[in-house]
C-alpha cells in the first residue's frame, strides 16, 4: 500500500489552510478523515496496480523488490484486500458529503483508467496524474465546504506535471529497456520530457505569480521560497538525476529548509499581514 508514499494526501490540507480556517478546530475532524480515506484509498489503488504491473515491476531496478513483484506478498491475497477495502471507503466518503464522496469515486475511477490503460498512453499518462493531484486538493475544499479556487487547480495540475515529468525522465535513463516497463516509454525521448520540464515550470510560475497579484498581495512573501523551490527542483533532476520519487525532495537539506520557510512565509501572509 505504499505508506511512504502518503504523503502525497497532504494536499488535502491546502484547501484548509489558504481559506484561513487552519485555526478552525471544528472542521478539523473532517479534513483528518478525509486524508484517512484517501491515503487508505490510494493504498487499495496501489495494490491493484501492483497486480496488474507484476511482470513489468519485476523488470525494475527498484520495484521488483515490492512485496507482490518479490513474490513476499501472495497476489490473491492482496487483490481479495483491495477489493474489499475499496467499497469500505467509499460508502463513508459520501457519509461525509455527496460533493467529497464524488471526489473520492473520481479519483478511485480515474486511478483505474490509469492503472489499466491511460499509463500507456503517452502524454495522457502525465496528464492523469496530474488530474489525480487536483482531485485531491479539490477534495480538502469540498469536506470544508468552501470554494475551489482556479489558481489552486492550477498551481496543482502544473506542479504535479512537472514531477510527473521528472520521474519518467529519470525512468528514461535509469532502465536499460524503459519499454519493457512501461509502454508509454516507447513515445518519449529525455529530451522530449526536458522540454515538458521547461515549459510546465514556466507556466508553474507565471501561475503563482498570477495568483499572488490577482488574489493576495501578501502572499508575494512567498515568491521567492516558491521561485527556488521549482529552481532546486530542476536542478536536482538535471545535475543530479534525481526524480524516481518525488519524495527525494524530503532528502534533500536545501529543499526542506526552503519549504519550512515559504510555508512560514505563506502563514504570515494568510494570517498575520491579511486578516
Amino acid at each position: 500500500m505504499r505508506p511512504h508514499q502518503w504523503y502525497k494526501n497532504l494536499i488535502i490540507f491546502i484547501g484548509i489552510v489558504f481559506s484561513q480556517n487552519l485555526f478552525n478546530l471544528e472542521i478539523w475532524p473532517k479534513v483528518i478523515f478525509a486524508f484517512v480515506i484517501f491515503c487508505l484509498l490510494s493504498g487499495a489503488v496501489y495494490i491493484l496496480n501492483d497486480v496488474k504491473d507484476l511482470e513489468r515491476d519485476r523488470l525494475h531496478p527498484r520495484k521488483r523488490e515490492r512485496p507482490i513483484a518479490s513474490g513476499r506478498l501472495p497476489t490473491k491475497f492482496a487483490l481479495t484486500f483491495s477489493l474489499i477495502l475499496i467499497p469500505a471507503l467509499l460508502y463513508p466518503s459520501f457519509i461525509l458529503g455527496f460533493p467529497f464522496g464524488l471526489s473520492a469515486l473520481s479519483y478511485f475511477i480515474l486511478n483505474i483508467f490509469y492503472t489499466f490503460f491511460l499509463k500507456n498512453i503517452p502524454i495522457v499518462d502525465l496528464i492523469s496524474i496530474a488530474v489525480g493531484f487536483v482531485l485531491r486538493a479539490v477534495a480538502g475544499a469540498v469536506i470544508i465546504d468552501v470554494r475551489v479556487s482556479p489558481w489552486l487547480v492550477i498551481c496543482t495540475f502544473l506542479l504535479a506535471i512537472v514531477l510527473a515529468a521528472g520521474k519518467r525522465r529519470h525512468e528514461l535513463i535509469i532502465i536499460d529497456n524503459p519499454p519493457e516497463h512501461r509502454e508509454s516509454a516507447k513515445e518519449y525521448s529525455v529530451e522530449y520530457l526536458e522540454e515538458i520540464l521547461n515549459v510546465s515550470s514556466s507556466s508553474l510560475i507565471v501561475s503563482y505569480l498570477l495568483y499572488t497579484f490577482f488574489t493576495s498581495y501578501s502572499m508575494m512573501l512567498t515568491l521567492p521560497f516558491a521561485i527556488y523551490g521549482i529552481f532546486r527542483y530542476l536542478q536536482l533532476v538535471h545535475i543530479k538525476n534525481f526524480g524516481d520519487s518525488p519524495e527525494f525532495i524530503l532528502k534533500d537539506k536545501a529543499s526542506i529548509i526552503n519549504i519550512v520557510f515559504w510555508g512560514i512565509s505563506a502563514l504570515i501572509a494568510l494570517y498575520v499581514v491579511r486578516p
